[in-house]
């Protein structure tokens, strides 16, 4: 079976019209709405409103085969066929039904909607011949999501794949910029989102963290898994290691506006409250990214401790392995304390403790100067998501040895390339 060219389907598809199949979706446990919460300050509205015209963008649609290559738990797929699909990719969600339903709908009959597929955690691997038993496959996308799922797309040419590869990485990408504006928003001016005084956002604003952060965390290790709660030791650098450092590069000569190389503490998850010799569970010795989920209602926002963190995680076993993935953490709750401090009481340590954003000195304002140590925020009066088209990202996979960048160096690059963007380009982000 060869994947048909793009045509339009006879009767246009849209997703709140098809009836749920095997839906993917990631269970996040939701924040309780407190009594309390007040309305948010008009300078959080734009993160808000960006973060719904993503979830409604339509980046890519078109035909292509799909095959299920592996379940949840990484085994073979029972039904290993090919399935031709028409799909619209819509915000972090690929939308997709079967063709040939889809050929014989009437004008007024229901079509069945096979799946949906979450990208926002996914990693992509384009495969330009893929062996198999009837002869190779050319132009094929590989899909890993949650838990170890995985599927093959395959194309009608390379310049299918190439686009829907870009639109992918795109979407993924403006998704992770949103939720670092949505971070960046909270903690804006030493107030937080409702425009309340907060000595507790004030002093971590303004004092590096050198004590271990610890306490009870509910822990995910990658989409897909369970959540368990871990006793969690946030450990920044060793201080008097820190502060000979910085000396010794000043002594060296070194220009006032060069940063010294950052020491890097680590992260450690324990079943039990740890004792010295208690041996964790698993370790995060370099994160490249840390930062708070929006919880898809602003009436959660106070209540809601939800933070993601990415970087190379180790997970101790018989056999130990390094690799490199992402985190979701859900601190506890305490009396007297809201979500959003409890939140927050937890980030700093961790930005702290990965010198990220320009942490553990001021957080990077000028998201055109460094992307990777900035929050993106306001910029000329807009949310600073992405000012990239799918074209720009085309330009990326075209790039030599982009075929081994690891997802955090994708994330990197889309970074810089969304900087230069702006640099150049005097209108609003796409919406």
């Amino acid at each position: 079976m060869v994947p048909r060219k793009f045509t339009v389907p006879r009767k246009e598809i849209k997703p709140e019209q098809a009836t749920s199949g095997s839906a993917v979706r990631e269970h996040i446990p939701r924040p309780v709405l407190s009594s309390s919460s007040q309305v948010i300050l008009p300078r959080f509205q734009p993160v808000l409103d960006r973060i719904d015209s993503h979830k409604k963008r339509k980046y890519q649609e078109g035909y292509f085969l799909k095959l299920d290559d592996q379940d949840i738990d990484g085994k073979p797929s029972s039904n290993r066929a090919w399935t031709e699909c028409f799909a619209q990719l819509i915000g972090t969600v690929l939308h997709l039904w079967d063709a040939t339903e889809l050929d014989v709908a009437t004008e007024d009959g229901e079509v069945k909607q096979q799946l949906f597929l979450n990208l926002t955690d996914a990693s992509l691997k384009m495969i330009e011949t893929l062996p198999t038993k009837s002869g190779p496959l050319q132009n094929i996308l590989s899909i890993s999501s949650a838990g170890r799922n995985r599927y093959l797309l395959h194309f009608n040419g390379h310049h299918s794949m190439v686009q829907w590869t870009a639109a992918m990485r795109l979407t993924m990408f403006e998704h992770q910029i949103l939720q670092e504006a949505y971070t960046s928003s909270l903690i804006s001016n030493e107030t937080d989102a409702w425009g309340r005084n907060s000595p507790v956002l004030s002093s971590l604003m303004k004092k590096r963290s050198t004590a271990k952060h610890e306490g009870w965390v509910r822990i995910r290790f990658g989409a897909g898994t369970t959540w368990r709660r871990c006793w969690t030791v946030v450990k920044p650098p060793d201080d008097k290691k820190y502060l000979k450092l910085r000396r010794e590069y000043q002594k060296a000569g070194h220009p006032p506006e060069m940063e010294p190389p950052m020491l890097k503490g680590h992260i450690k998850f324990y079943d039990v409250k740890s004792k010295r010799k208690t041996p964790p569970i698993a370790e995060i010795k370099n994160a490249t990214y840390a930062y708070a989920v929006y919880p898809e209602q602003a009436a959660l926002v106070e209540s809601s401790t939800l933070i993601k963190m990415e970087g190379t995680i180790t997970v101790f076993s018989s056999r130990p392995t390094s690799v490199e993935s992402y985190v979701f953490a859900m601190p506890d709750l305490h009396a007297g304390k809201t979500g959003y401090i409890t939140m927050v009481q937890w980030l700093f340590p961790i930005w702290d403790t990965f010198a990220l954003y320009g942490r553990p000195e001021v957080i990077g304002s000028k998201y055109t100067d460094n992307p990777a140590s900035t929050l993106p925020k306001d910029w000329d009066g807009h949310v600073s998501y992405s000012y990239m088209e799918v074209r720009d990202v085309v330009g990326l996979i075209m790039t030599e040895g982009s075929a081994t960048w690891k997802e955090s160096e994708w994330r990197q690059r889309l970074k810089e390339t969304d900087a230069q963007r702006m640099l150049t380009k005097d209108v609003d982000p796409p919406t």
